[in-house]
C-alpha cells in the first residue's frame, strides 16, 4: 500500500489521506476534552475542595441513585490529584440523585476522606481532613468504584498519548512527502 500512494502521481491522494488522519485525530481529541466534564449537565453540582493533609490525594465524587426496577446505580466522577495545600474545582452530573460522597484516596488506594452528601445544593466548598469515622463498608464501596475509574482514566490517558502518536507521525509522514524524503 505504501509503494501505491509512494509513486509521484498517487503523492496527491496520500497528502489528503495523512490530512484527513489529522483533522480526525484532532476532533477526537477536541471531543473527548470538550465532553469530558459535565458539559450540557441539567443539574449540575460544583465541588471545591481544599486538601489540608500532608499527602498528595486523588478526588472523586461518587453519585448514587434509586431506580425502580433494578436498585441503586451509581457514576463516578474523578477530579485529579491534589498536592498538599491544594484545591480543586469540579462539577458533575446530579440529576435524580438520592446521595453522593466526595472521596480522597491516597497514592497507596486507601481512602482517607470520605463525606456523604444528602443535601441538593448545587455548590460545595470542602475542607479535606484526614477522616477517622468512616464505615468499613462505605470504605469498601468507595475503593472499588475509586478502582475502577483509576483504571478507565489510565486507559483512557493510553489512547490519548496514542492518538497524539499517530498524529504526530502522520505528520512527520506529510513533511517527508513535502520533502520528497520518501522515496520508495
Amino acid at each position: 500500500m505504501l509503494k501505491y500512494f509512494a509513486r509521484k502521481k498517487q503523492n496527491i491522494e496520500l497528502k489528503i489521506l495523512v490530512g484527513f488522519g489529522i483533522v480526525i485525530g484532532l476532533s477526537a481529541l477536541g471531543l473527548n476534552s470538550l465532553f469530558d466534564d459535565s458539559f450540557g449537565a441539567s443539574t449540575p453540582v460544583n465541588i471545591r475542595t481544599e486538601n489540608l493533609t500532608d499527602k498528595n490525594l486523588k478526588i472523586y465524587a461518587i453519585a448514587f441513585w434509586s431506580k425502580n426496577w433494578n436498585g441503586t446505580e451509581n457514576y463516578v466522577t474523578y477530579d485529579k490529584e491534589l498536592k498538599p495545600n491544594g484545591k480543586s474545582d469540579f462539577w458533575f452530573e446530579n440529576d435524580g440523585t438520592t446521595e453522593f460522597w466526595i472521596v480522597a484516596k491516597s497514592r497507596n488506594g486507601a481512602i482517607e476522606y470520605l463525606k456523604v452528601i444528602k443535601e441538593q445544593n448545587s455548590e460545595y466548598d470542602l475542607e479535606i481532613t484526614e477522616t477517622k469515622n468512616i464505615t468499613s463498608d462505605k470504605i469498601q464501596i468507595a475503593e472499588e468504584l475509586t478502582f475502577k475509574t483509576d483504571k478507565k482514566e489510565r486507559m483512557e490517558k493510553y489512547v490519548i498519548w496514542l492518538n497524539i502518536g499517530l498524529i504526530g507521525l502522520l505528520i512527520l509522514s506529510l513533511i517527508k512527502i513535502e520533502t520528497g524524503g520518501n522515496t520508495v
